[in-house]
């Protein structure tokens, strides 16, 4: 879309626009005061009166302005996110050549009756676990996860999400409806492997939201695991913080408005009213402690707030040195570890 291609150029003149307007507005302000001075009042009450009003009027001027392009930041923001994020994300993908083991070239009806594509690994132990990518991605981020669970006697059927890889879709959801693709992996896990196969799901980023709604949709899913899991609408944000915390709210709000108008969709139930129904299953939430930009960390923020909805049955897990889904790249041993010994307690798996 070409429009794409200067919207920072706009968003810049945007600002300078609303900037100027205020700018301008003290300028015929001075002007005028110029033209027909006030005389100072001549008491020290008085003097001390006018001064505090001249400085609460630049302070009320300047609140203005900052506000002013807040407000049209975070509505242009809105609206240029809307466009990107829903916007298909389709990519090649290939079998590594470096891959430890064989994987099968699976399609599988998701919902819509749209072909998803993936790749699936039998299970040794009668377990598999669904594996699910960041938005925009494709199954590739989740090999790392792959190889361990692989390694580890687990099944495992990874795929593109709609719209993203080489799986089919019109347009990105934001996970809307993508719990509806996972039921149609279960049915293929279901079909291919054993009617009594047992299913697990793990997931980074939106991946690990959609995993969080499809356990809590579909009680077929044994165990979850989830890295840091985004919010399905904006009402699962916790209270904002601060003002520039409740403008991203309120930012998230209009984009949940602009996805409904725009998609012709229903917003879901935010997840903070149905993780619980997930219980007793067992959730793992993942969270890096390193700060988010304006909104804090994950061990601030969604990981805790999740875990206090779900129930004494979600586990959390904060690795401090970590942002976002990269714990594998600072404790892979122990991620590793973890996650195999958290899906082999949800399924009774001893070694």
């Amino acid at each position: 879309m070409i429009l794409l291609q200067y919207w920072f150029i706009m968003e810049t003149l945007g600002i300078a626009a609303i900037f100027a307007f205020f700018l301008l507005r003290v300028l015929r302000s001075v002007k005028r005061n110029r033209a027909n001075p006030i005389a100072p009042p001549q008491t020290l009450g008085g003097r001390v009166g006018f001064g505090l009003l001249y400085i609460l009027r630049i302070i009320a001027v300047g609140l203005g302005t900052f506000l002013a392009i807040a407000l049209f930041v975070m509505v242009e923001r809105s609206i240029y996110l809307f466009i990107t994020e829903t916007r298909p994300a389709p990519s090649e993908v290939s079998i590594p050549a470096d891959l430890p083991f064989e994987v099968e070239e699976v399609t599988f009806e998701g919902g819509d009756n749209l072909r998803m594509a993936g790749w699936q690994v039998p299970s040794q132990n009668g377990a598999t676990i669904i594996l699910l990518h960041g938005y925009g991605g494709n199954r590739t981020a989740m090999l790392w996860h792959a190889k361990r669970l692989v390694s580890a006697g687990y099944g495992v059927l990874m795929y593109d999400e709609r719209a993203s890889g080489e799986s089919e879709g019109t347009y990105r959801s934001y996970s809307w409806e993508d719990p509806r693709d996972v039921q149609g992996a279960m049915r293929y896990i279901k079909t291919e492997a054993d009617e009594d196969e047992r299913i697990g799901i793990a997931g980074c980023s939106i991946g690990g939201q959609i995993a969080l709604q499809s356990a809590a949709y579909y009680p077929e899913i044994e165990a979850v695991w989830a890295d840091g899991p985004g919010t399905v609408t904006a009402r699962d944000l916790p209270p904002p913080k601060d003002p520039i915390v409740a403008l991203v709210v309120v930012g998230n709000h209009l984009l949940d408005w602009l996805f409904e108008i725009g998609l012709d969709i229903e917003a879901p139930a935010p997840l903070i009213e149905i993780i619980g129904r997930i219980s007793p299953r067992p959730i793992m939430l993942v969270g890096g402690g390193q700060p988010h930009p304006l909104l804090g960390s994950e061990s601030e923020l969604m990981v805790p707030h999740y875990a206090h909805y779900a129930g004494s049955n979600a586990q959390t897990w904060i690795i401090p040195e970590a942002y976002h889904c990269d714990g594998p790249v600072h404790r892979p041993e122990e991620y590793a570890e973890r996650m195999v010994k958290f899906f082999d307690a949800a399924f009774g798996i001893t070694r």
